[in-house]
């Protein structure tokens, strides 16, 4: 395993409001966190780590639809943020997106529902993961996003990992682990 083009980037702090307090939070305090794992040919000889437990962003469409889901929707019609989305977007992660720029809709990298949700009664984490396969060349995907839907919907979460192009046949396994508290 090759750990030499992992992401070293810094975290992006979505700023966090604490109401009792009347100030903004910081990241240790924030209601809803979490890490991006991105290996590119995960088990393989040239398997590469590209990001390792990076934290992520909360976008501000994500936390209201949180908020709906949690507190105001009655009627239980609110999706969990499932869907994993890949872009090659050099924009980085923000806050104040609804979409994932550039996002990927073909050649097998297109958005696909999460095939491992894992969430442990008792746990405070929550672990969505999804082995992508290249069908054909994809050059610099580095951004991905949490969506509650197939297509559309709300983007919940965002971050960025260190550029990978692929090749077809290669795979790009990405997997989040959020936290609640």
């Amino acid at each position: 395993m090759t750990f030499d083009m992992l992401d070293k980037t810094q975290s992006v702090d979505a700023g966090g409001f604490d109401a009792n307090q009347n100030r903004t939070t910081t990241e240790s305090h924030q209601f809803v966190h979490g890490y991006m794992t991105v290996v590119k040919n995960q088990g393989k000889e040239n398997e590469e780590v590209l990001c390792l437990n990076k934290h992520n962003l909360l976008t501000n469409s994500g936390r209201d639809a949180m908020h709906d889901a949690l507190y105001v929707d009655t009627t239980a019609t609110q999706v969990g943020f499932n869907y994993i989305a890949l872009s090659t977007n050099v924009g980085g992660a923000d806050a104040t997106h609804t979409s994932l720029a550039g996002e990927i809709t073909a050649g097998g990298l297109n958005r696909q529902v999460a095939t491992t949700k894992s969430h442990s009664v008792g746990a405070n984490t929550t672990v969505l993961a999804r082995t992508f396969t290249a069908t054909t060349t994809h050059t610099a995907v580095q951004l991905s996003g949490l969506f509650d839907a197939s297509s559309s919907g709300v983007m919940g979460h965002e971050a960025t990992f260190t550029p990978a192009s692929l090749e077809n046949a290669d795979t790009l396994t990405v997997t989040w682990t959020l936290t609640l508290g």
